[in-house]
């Protein structure tokens, strides 16, 4: 049976504003997409694409009525929170997005053009790429990275030593644009990492290797390992402190193993 695929109609509070209509967008390009979340490993991600692949171009950005009244700038100079970008060298989309959506239900506003902007005929879009750092109690001191997509990749991972998550739940920004690139034969992929309730820049290294060895890339991480190295001595110096100061007052501690209760 011949199947027709349909592209889904766009949201109605969001757009894709293209404002760099010289680049072409090569048919087939992969889609990665770092919505602020938790541990703030998606903007980190593709900042530091962006910072690190030579060839990238900025080609324009997401507007929604939906976004907070937050402005992000850089170097005293001002940029939109939803930008998007162009590697020809290595056929990838990068969308970075700064700020979290005022409402979660948002989200499914902006799935809906993000995928409707991917699919038109001016893009055609293969695949789109999404990340999600997962909490967990304590000190990390291993960042693996876990997958989930459709069958067709698996094989991919494995090869990569990815581990897989047999049974779970998206939430989330993530989860909107999953179901929606699911509904609109987009293949969507969703890469995880554990992080701490902070920007966790370890985590995001972590998964800039995975992209390094998916997409033939040469993103260097060792600046993002030490960002996190220095994070952990921070939080280890705040629990000493914590802990010192419960001693002075004489309050109760609850026993746990080394400085893990702080950071649960």
């Amino acid at each position: 049976m011949v199947k027709k695929t349909y592209i889904c109609p766009k949201g109605k509070k969001s757009a894709v504003i293209i404002e760099n209509i010289s680049i072409q967008i090569k048919e087939g390009a992969t889609f990665l997409l770092g919505i602020a979340g938790a541990g703030l490993i998606g903007p980190i991600i593709t900042n530091t694409l962006v910072e690190q692949i030579p060839d990238v171009k900025e080609i324009g950005f997401v507007a929604s009525d939906l976004l907070p009244p937050v402005s992000v700038f850089y170097d005293g100079k001002l940029k939109n929170p939803f930008r998007l970008y162009y590697s020809a060298q290595h056929n990838l989309v990068i969308g970075v997005s700064e700020v979290p959506f005022q409402t979660t239900s948002a989200y499914n506003d902006l799935a809906k053009t993000i995928c409707h902007w991917a699919l038109s005929d001016d893009v055609k879009i293969k695949e789109i790429v999404v990340f999600q750092g997962y909490h967990k109690h304590g000190m990390i001191d291993d960042f693996p990275v876990h997958y989930a997509s459709e069958e067709d990749m698996i094989e991919i991972f494995e090869k990569l030593n990815l581990k897989k998550f047999e049974r779970g739940i998206i939430s989330g920004g993530e989860a909107s644009i999953i179901n929606e690139a699911l509904t609109n034969g987009l293949k969507p992929i969703a890469l995880f990492a554990p992080v701490y309730q902070i920007p966790t820049p370890e985590a995001a290294a972590a998964i800039l290797e995975v992209l390094n060895q998916l997409y033939n890339l040469t993103i260097d991480t060792s600046k993002l390992i030490e960002e996190g190295k220095e994070i952990k001595v921070k939080m280890l110096d705040l629990a000493e402190k914590a802990q010192e100061y419960q001693r002075q007052q004489q309050l109760p501690e609850t026993p746990s193993e080394g400085y893990t209760q702080y950071f649960q």
